[in-house]
C-alpha cells in the first residue's frame, strides 16, 4: 500500500470519528502534509448533514489546523532564522519555493504580520511555512493566532462548504478539490502579475 493511501485511509477513519476525530485529522494533514487537505475537507463536507453540524464540523476543523500552525510556530522559534530557511527550502523546493521567495515571505511578514499569516493559509505550500516564518521573527502569539485561525477557517471552510454542496452531484471529492485549488492558483498568478506590474511602473 502507498504511503498517499495509507494516508488517505487513515485520515478517512479519524474524520469519521465525529468532531473529535475531525479535529484529529485535521491536525495530523496539517503537521504531516502527505495528503491534499482539499480532498479531506471536501470529503468530511459530502458526508455532513444538516447546517448545524456544517458549523460544528468546521469549528472543529479549524481547531485542528490551528494547533497544528502552532506546532510549526513553535518549531520556527526554536530553529531559528537558518534552520527555519533551510528545512523550509528543502523541502519547498520541488514546489517552487526556493531561497529567495522565502526571504521575500520572511520581509513581507516583518512588515505586515497579521496580514500576511492570514492571506498565507490561503495559498498552497505557503499555507505550511507562513507558521514557521512567524516563529522565527518572534510574532505576538495572539496575532499569530488570531490570523491563523481566520486564515484556516477560510481555507478549510472552503472545501468543506463545497463538499456539502456537492453531496448529492459528486461521489469522488479529488477532482473538484483539484480544479478548486487550480482556480485558486489562477487567481493567485493574476493577481501577483498585476502587483509586480504596479511596483515596476511606480518604480519607473
Amino acid at each position: 500500500m502507498s504511503p498517499l493511501l495509507a494516508s488517505a485511509l487513515w485520515l478517512g477513519w479519524l474524520s469519521g470519528g465525529g468532531l473529535g476525530g475531525i479535529v484529529t485529522a485535521a491536525f495530523a494533514e496539517k503537521l504531516v502534509p502527505v495528503f491534499p487537505s482539499y480532498v479531506l475537507y471536501m470529503g468530511i463536507g459530502m458526508h455532513t448533514i444538516g447546517v448545524a453540524r456544517l458549523c460544528a464540523v468546521l469549528l472543529a476543523a479549524t481547531t485542528g489546523s490551528t494547533l497544528a500552525s502552532a506546532c510549526w510556530y513553535a518549531l520556527g522559534r526554536t530553529l531559528g532564522q537558518h534552520g527555519t530557511e533551510a528545512l523550509v527550502v528543502r523541502w519547498g523546493r520541488r514546489a517552487g519555493l526556493d531561497a529567495a521567495r522565502y526571504r521575500m515571505l520572511v520581509e513581507r511578514c516583518r512588515s505586515r504580520p497579521f496580514a500576511l499569516v492570514l492571506l498565507g493559509q490561503l495559498v498552497p505550500v505557503v499555507r505550511l511555512c507562513v507558521p514557521l516564518i512567524a516563529g522565527v521573527l518572534e510574532l505576538r502569539s495572539a496575532t499569530f493566532l488570531a490570523a491563523t485561525a481566520l486564515g484556516n477557517a477560510l481555507w478549510n471552510g472552503a472545501f468543506i462548504a463545497l463538499g456539502f454542496a456537492l453531496r448529492s452531484e459528486v461521489r469522488d471529492p479529488a477532482p473538484a478539490g483539484i480544479g478548486v485549488v487550480i482556480v485558486l492558483l489562477t487567481i493567485e498568478t493574476l493577481l501577483a502579475m498585476a502587483w509586480r506590474h504596479r511596483r515596476q511602473r511606480q518604480a519607473s
